[in-house]
Parts: C-alpha cells; structure tokens; sequence
C-alpha cells in the first residue's frame, strides 16, 4: 500500500535534523515575547492581538540572529576556549545559555529603545530588562521547555518511525 503524500511531507518534518530546532526557538520566542509584553503592559485582548501580530517577525528575527550571529559565535568561542567551557560546564549547558545571553541582550537593547516612555534612562533600564529576562529564559528552557519538546518529538519518533 503506497503511503500518502502528505503522510510522507509529514514524515519528512518529524524526521528533519532542524524541527526539533525550530520547535524550541518557537516556543521560547512565544513565551518570551508574552512575558515581557504581559509585565510591562498588562493582559488584555489588544495585548494579546499584539503579540499575536509581532510573533511570527520575532520568530523569523531571532532565528536569524541564532543561526547567523549568537550560536556561530557562541561555537567560536568554545573551539577557541575548550577547556575553560569544558571544565566549568558541559557543553549542552553553556552553548544554550550562552546563545540565550546573546539573544537576550540585542533584543533587549532593542526593546529599551523602543520603550523610552517606560526607561527613560537607557542603561538602567537595558540592565533591568535583561536581568529580568535572562532570569527568566533560562529555567524556562533547561526545565520546561527543552524536556516538554525533546519528550513530545521522541515519543512522535517512536510512534511514527521513518519511513524512509
């Protein structure tokens, strides 16, 4: 019996080195981005309509600035230090935060300039937002997000096995 077409599309995504990826960028980008709006501004129907609009352009902006900036870099930087990353943590821990750190900090510089009603002083505000944030993104990811993504694509992988 030949299988379906978009059985095998479907196939293909669960299967693809990149969708475990993009699945844990999404969701950090959706909780993030509903944090910080939600602190700030309070929850509302335009709130929510509002981050609904601007999600999928932070998806896309931090994907790029992952893929093209901070984990390039954060790589960089452990092939050039191997020991001093090794030796503190491992590196499934220090490439995560590290990228995290890089993320948080543009986006934040960005959000303090966009929100100047909110931080009129640049530098106290950036520290505040970034602090806030970081603290924020890094139990998010080690201890809900990685574990809920990495258990729901194995139990997926196990239940429907490549068919190639």
């Amino acid at each position: 019996m030949p299988v379906p077409l978009l059985q095998k599309f479907l196939f293909r995504i669960l299967h693809h080195p990149n969708t475990v990826a993009i699945a844990l960028l999404s969701t950090m980008v959706m909780i993030m981005l509903s944090y910080n709006t939600i602190i700030r501004f309070g929850l509302s129907w335009p709130i929510v309509m509002t981050i609904l609009k601007v999600y999928p352009l932070a998806v896309l902006f931090i994907y790029c600035l992952r893929t093209y900036v901070t984990l390039p870099l954060v790589l960089k930087l452990h092939n050039y230090f191997p020991k001093h990353f090794t030796t503190i943590v491992p590196r499934h821990v220090s490439i995560p935060v590290l990228v995290i750190a890089g993320n948080v900090s543009v986006m934040m510089v960005i959000l303090t300039e966009t929100h100047r009603q909110l931080y009129p002083y640049f530098i106290p505000g950036y520290f505040g937002n970034w602090a806030k944030t970081f603290f924020v993104a890094v139990p998010v990811f080690f201890f809900i997000v990685r574990p809920a993504i990495d258990y729901l694509f194995n139990n997926l992988k196990m239940k429907y096995p490549s068919i190639e």
